[in-house]
């Protein structure tokens, strides 16, 4: 028996009708401690905690990093109860962000796992044996790095305050980079395209889309919000929604790499044609899953395919799938399922044939469609083709940077390890004491 946490499948700040769910985590009964804390990873509210973790910058401008385990004091822990779960503990409760923090993890890692075909080794093992989930809610982000995932806030203009730790999409956005590095490791400084950045970005939101798709309400919702056609807009095409219908990113967008063969500001930004294309792969995977059952017609397949190039009107496409969807509800559930779970293995499959030197957009292509080789014989090879061959991957290159990000080559907050501090110039007394005294 596993243990059980109340998770928000939707933020309550994006959707004020959303409540948690009780979810059942792998962890055995009994093996998750205060914190919440496990032989893997634990959760801290640190107090006085002045920087997040990372590469930071002094008062006059030196670099220094700064990295876990944090020693200071913090708040009381959440506390499970006499059967060893957390799902007592709800949103007005002391401990839920906390717990909320720790079940989007292990209920992400539970998923990945799953498809990985075994645990997730940290990538920072050699030092630290677990995973620190820090909540800073003074911080206006959130980051998977060195020894630590670190929850920030969504700051409103109004003066709100939207804590990240109820965000499942955010939470499970970050366990993505943790898989990425676990499996596909670190590039060399001088061997990182563009575009693995990118791909870090995009792999990480398709991370959090597959696992939110494991919560049974999340089909359910997606499908009696579109019948069927995941071009409409939808639970999981959006990430992280806010208040007025604002959210981070989309996976049903319409982005090519023609857009930033010239450069691009932010790997946000660049990661969305990789995604689309996965996205669209979901969906057209999705509905050749509903052709073989004889749920839709080849001609509604068809024009489905129009209206995803832009070729056709979708309110006859919308009233083909509202008639079938009325007729088999069930079915398209299972198609559903089926699609999302040929996504989630080609997903991990290609993670484990890539390299992270110079590694490129084409690269992910034909390692997925190597996988879809390798597992079907090439059944999906026209799909996975014409999606990434649609959005130009494969055939142009993202330019450099419009501005330079780190033009002294520092490390990222992601990447950066204890032994860069080797490489970081000596901060003078004075600024020293500067940085203790004014943080």
């Amino acid at each position: 028996m596993g243990t059980r946490f109340r998770l928000f499948v939707q933020p309550p700040f994006g959707d004020a009708s959303s409540v948690p769910e009780i979810v059942t985590v792998s962890s055995p009964q009994g093996t998750v401690d205060a914190g919440p804390s496990d032989d893997r990873m634990f959760v801290i509210e640190p107090v006085g905690k002045k920087w997040p973790y990372g590469m930071n910058r002094a008062p006059l401008g030196t670099p220094f990093i700064y990295l876990p385990q944090w020693s200071g004091p913090q708040l009381a822990p959440a506390v499970q109860d006499e059967n060893g779960d957390f799902d007592y503990l709800t949103p007005d409760m002391p401990g839920f962000e906390a717990a909320h923090a720790f079940g989007c993890v292990r209920f992400t890692l539970d998923v990945w796992e799953n498809y990985l075909g075994q645990p997730l080794e940290w990538h920072f093992g050699e030092r630290f044996e677990k995973l620190e989930i820090s909540i800073l809610p003074h911080w206006d982000n959130a980051q998977y790095g060195y020894g630590f995932l670190e929850i920030g806030s969504q700051f409103e203009p109004d003066g709100r305050v939207l804590p990240f730790t109820l965000d499942f999409d955010v939470i499970a956005h970050e366990v993505g980079h943790a898989i990425i590095y676990s499996v596909l490791g670190v590039p060399r400084a001088d061997a990182e395209f563009p575009e693995y950045e990118g791909f870090q970005e995009a792999f990480s939101d398709c991370v959090s889309l597959i696992a939110a798709m494991h919560f049974p309400s999340v089909i359910d919702q997606v499908l009696e919000e579109t019948r069927g056609n995941l071009y409409l807009s939808n639970r999981i095409a959006r990430f992280s929604e806010f208040p007025g219908q604002r959210q981070i990113r989309t996976a049903n967008n319409t982005r090519t790499m023609d857009e930033f063969a010239d450069g691009f500001k932010n790997e946000h930004d660049l990661s969305e044609p990789l995604t689309g294309a996965i996205f669209d792969i979901l969906a057209d995977i999705f509905h050749e899953s509903l052709l073989e059952r004889g749920l839709i017609s080849p001609e509604v397949e068809e024009l489905a395919e129009m209206v995803e190039f832009g070729g056709a009107e979708s309110a006859e496409l919308q009233d083909a799938f509202d008639r079938a969807y009325a007729d088999d509800s069930g079915g398209f559930v299972e198609a559903l399922v089926d699609a999302r779970d040929v996504v989630g293995v080609y997903l991990t499959e290609t993670l484990f044939g890539l390299d992270p030197d110079f590694l490129d957009y084409g690269d992910v292509a034909e390692t997925m469609l190597a996988v879809d080789g390798r597992e079907t014989g090439g059944r999906f090879a026209g799909i996975i083709g014409r999606n990434f061959e649609r959005r130009g991957i494969g055939i142009l290159h993202a330019g450099p940077r419009f501005e330079a990000k780190r033009r002294d080559r520092l490390p990222s907050r992601r990447t950066v390890q204890p032994r860069d501090r080797l490489r970081l110039p000596r901060m003078s007394y004075r600024e020293s004491y500067m940085l203790l005294r004014n943080p």
